[in-house]
């Protein structure tokens, strides 16, 4: 007898019947929401050509990499939105209109496992490509508001930030490009002393450098873009303000604006987003439910400039706060077990079928038992009730 005890790789993990299918529950409902709102789903290969993802700068950033037979070097995708901009570019060429798709995947990134971050995990989302403006990115955050809200959940905030706001001020800095994107490390990492400490070194005029300093700090209302807009002497930070101001009060006609703060030190990666980005956080949870923005230079890498903007939800991290939560469940019926009495198997199929028709979650014995027998036969099955074909 072997009593070896098989392992799953780091980073991954088995979904038990019951929370299987209740995250597919939740993820069918999220699917639906998004076809409400004129979303289109696609799908794409699990894997890509390395090439794909090295221009965005995730090739090298956990990637599981490999190679084919040929010796090309393929790669697990690590999100979705470079993969759906790859497809827009090259099968949708010629559509030249507003695309709004939608998706769910398994994604793939080496990561320090702890709660609420895999190596594997699932992610749906959506994009919306061709269209700029605060009306897109308003339609983009209350679908995103809407979706945290199908999926289950009852108290949680969505933060703006703007990184049109943070570009402005590093550019009435005159910061280099490496003290550029050390002020974005900070801001990434949350590092308040790192942050003053690159500010000091780049020898910023002081009204300018104390915006920086506050930039982890700066969180609130619209009061907060008011008094901002007072502060800043950049038309380019004045105007990634003002788009913020626009877009809050179009989300006060999707009546969500309810859910909605301003971080104006958020920043989500060194150069990807470029204008509106956003993160969704519940109560007691210390990641990211949800994150998205606006990445109008994407699709320049595959030949076909438009812009762009769009969110991902973490499956597993919203399982894992519904668990937490205790609100994680399936909306169903109670399978019945239908038992039957020995020389009725035949009988006790067609009933399991008539039953099953009728719209009946149904678990049929396999084998044949005795009333007594099915009645406690019933719990072992994980059912609710039984129905037992007689001699």
């Amino acid at each position: 007898m072997n009593d070896t005890i098989l392992q799953v790789p780091y980073g991954t993990r088995d979904v038990l019947p019951g929370e299987a299918a209740a995250r597919r529950q939740m993820e069918d409902k999220i699917c639906s929401l998004f076809a409400r709102w004129g979303y289109d789903e696609v799908a794409t290969p699990t894997f890509e050509y390395l090439d794909t993802f090295a221009g965005s700068g995730q090739a090298d950033e956990g990637a599981f990499k490999f190679f084919d037979r040929k010796g090309s070097i393929l790669m697990l995708r690590t999100d979705m939105t470079t993969p759906i901009a790859r497809m827009v570019s090259t099968r949708m060429r010629k559509d030249n209109g507003v695309k709004r798709l939608s998706y769910r995947a398994q994604l793939f990134r080496y990561e320090e496992a702890q709660a609420g971050r895999q190596c594997e995990f699932t992610q749906c989302g959506i994009e919306m490509m061709g269209t700029s403006g605060a009306a897109a990115d308003a339609e983009v955050i209350a679908l995103a508001v809407n979706t945290l809200l199908e999926a289950g959940l009852k108290s949680f905030n969505i933060t703006l930030g703007q990184m049109e706001f943070i570009n402005g001020l590093i550019e009435a800095a005159a910061l280099s490009d490496e003290q550029a994107r050390e002020i974005k490390r900070c801001l990434i990492k949350r590092n308040a002393a790192g942050l003053e400490e690159t500010v000091e070194a780049a020898r910023i005029p002081e009204q300018l450098a104390n915006i920086f300093k506050e930039l982890l700090f700066l969180h609130g209302g619209m009061e907060l873009l008011e008094d901002m807009q007072n502060r800043v002497l950049s038309r380019r930070c004045w105007n990634a303000l003002e788009n913020l101001r626009e877009i809050y009060e179009l989300a006060k006609a999707y009546d969500v604006a309810q859910y909605l703060s301003f971080d104006l030190g958020l920043t989500r990666s060194l150069d990807y987003y470029t204008g509106m980005l956003f993160e969704g956080y519940a109560a007691g949870m210390g990641y990211s439910l949800i994150g998205g923005g606006r990445y109008d230079n994407m699709m320049q890498r595959f030949g076909k400039p438009c812009p762009a903007t769009g969110f991902a939800l973490g499956i597993d991290r919203i399982a894992l706060t519904l668990q937490r939560q205790g609100t994680l469940y399936m909306e169903t019926q109670e399978p019945v077990l239908v038992a039957y009495a020995e020389g009725k198997t035949a009988e006790g199929i067609r009933l399991a079928c008539r039953l099953r028709k009728e719209g009946r979650y149904v678990r049929l014995a396999d084998y044949a038992m005795t009333e007594e027998e099915a009645s406690l036969a019933v719990k072992e099955n994980h059912c609710g009730a039984y129905q037992y074909v007689k001699e």
